[in-house]
């Protein structure tokens, strides 16, 4: 199980370098703290579990964060999610269910689930609108039985 979680992080820390790497490397306000998340997955999959990586990897000081809970309102870990404009920041949610971004939101930011963790379902938009100034949204998945 641990292997599997680290092989998920290192192949989520690839798939956001070369998501980068296709936005053609420029380095804008709003990308900068895509390639410091990137760089913070990548680097620590090797060391420890996803869950330290995910730790590690999270703003001192958010300016949004997406909740994660299931139906019955229980935070989920181990969701990764990104918020989208010109470029994409990526994140995944902590034993809390909080999944944290150093991003002010405004007009044309998009949310997307990346992966989920095994027994969960997400019946939602594939793309949710951010309002510009948002602060916080909460996800709702569903536990299978």
């Amino acid at each position: 199980m641990k292997l599997t979680k680290r092989l998920l992080a290192l192949i989520l820390g690839l798939t956001m370098l070369f998501c980068l790497v296709a936005c053609g490397g420029e380095q804008t306000e709003s990308s900068a703290p895509a390639e410091s998340s990137a760089e913070s997955v990548a680097d620590t999959s090797s060391e420890g579990s996803a869950e330290a990586s995910a730790e590690e990897s999270l703003p001192a000081a958010a300016k949004f964060s997406v909740t994660v809970v299931d139906q019955d309102g229980t935070p989920v870990s181990g969701v990764y999610v990104q918020i989208c404009k010109e470029s994409c920041v990526f994140a995944m949610s902590g034993e809390d269910g909080v999944a944290a971004f150093d991003a002010e939101i405004t007009d044309g930011y998009k949310l997307s689930v990346l992966s989920l963790p095994e027994g969960y379902t997400y019946e939602g938009e594939a793309e949710v609108h951010l309002e510009a100034g948002a602060t916080e949204y909460t996800l709702t998945l569903t536990k299978g039985n």
